[in-house]
């Protein structure tokens, strides 16, 4: 089991009282991953925040004064706090509070990423599948002490930083403006492509009826969710065919054409080319 520590509050304390830390923390020069338990009652800050900042709450809660606005973070959602912003963090007041956060100075992104960052309003999004597991990856590596090590924590944080604006920024980019009934099923299309019953279990996902989800669909995507879906396999189809050495029957096997006559077909009037010369072309 490991052991915990418990601070003391004094003058120099830069976090505050009452603050039970986790002993879990990776970090390169301009890099923090670390998780933290603040005991009922703690508090960070005041402060003027150095860093680009995201911030995960895994259990309790949490009250921060940004400048002169309250925001309240809520467990299962990720803030992101920006450079040189006021701000004091007033935790749970009954219950402990643990947290995983992630911070990169200014200087560790990109110019690019700091403008979109800089883009994004102070509102929380649920972290997906993906961000959870770049968090892992980032504790995998416990202390980061080779120069290798820690082009890995910097990767991983651009990653994550990455994958947030993702996060914040899928309804009004890659699924702006659709139903929440169309963004279920396409992201069960995704993932289970190649399975023979896809299209049930996306219409089962989108939690509507058929027709409903068939107008839905139209108003979206200008097409109905079986020709949507034969479509992503297809196009699926063409990435296997450029990137790997897999036959034609184990690419449409893999993408759920009934035989490879199927896939090809579909390939052909997507392309106007067979499978073979899309791969010729692609490897050429």
């Amino acid at each position: 089991m490991r052991k915990r520590k418990l601070i003391s509050s004094h003058k120099d304390t830069y976090d505050g009282a009452n603050i039970e830390w986790e002993q879990r923390s990776v970090r390169s020069p301009r890099v923090t991953f670390g998780q933290v338990r603040y005991q009922p009652g703690g508090y960070c800050g005041p402060r003027v925040q150095r860093d680009y900042q995201l911030v995960l709450l895994y259990s309790g809660s949490c009250d921060v004064r940004v400048d002169k606005t309250r925001r309240q973070l809520r467990v299962g959602e990720v803030s992101l706090f920006k450079p040189a912003h006021h701000e004091h963090f007033r935790f749970d007041l009954s219950l402990p509070t643990h947290h995983f956060w992630c911070s990169v100075s200014p200087a560790g992104l990109p110019a690019a990423l700091r403008a979109r960052l800089a883009a994004v309003p102070h509102a929380a999004c649920r972290p997906s599948a993906c961000f959870g597991r770049l968090v892992s990856s980032a504790f995998l590596l416990r202390t980061a002490q080779s120069s290798a090590a820690q082009r890995v924590v910097d990767a991983l944080a651009l990653a994550l930083f990455a994958e947030f604006l993702n996060m914040a920024g899928r309804d009004e980019d890659a699924e702006g403006g659709r139903d929440e009934s169309v963004k279920r099923a396409l992201r069960h299309m995704e993932d289970h492509l190649g399975e023979a019953d896809c299209l049930a279990g996306a219409q089962h996902a989108a939690g509507c009826s058929v027709n409903a989800l068939i107008y839905k669909f139209r108003g979206a995507l200008g097409a109905t969710p079986a020709r949507h879906l034969w479509r992503m396999r297809t196009e699926k189809g063409l990435e296997l065919l450029a990137d790997t050495g897999l036959s034609v029957a184990e690419i449409a096997a893999q993408c759920g054409f009934k035989n490879p006559f199927h896939f090809s077909r579909a390939v052909k009037r997507l392309q106007g080319l067979p499978p073979r010369e899309v791969r010729r072309r692609a490897w050429a």
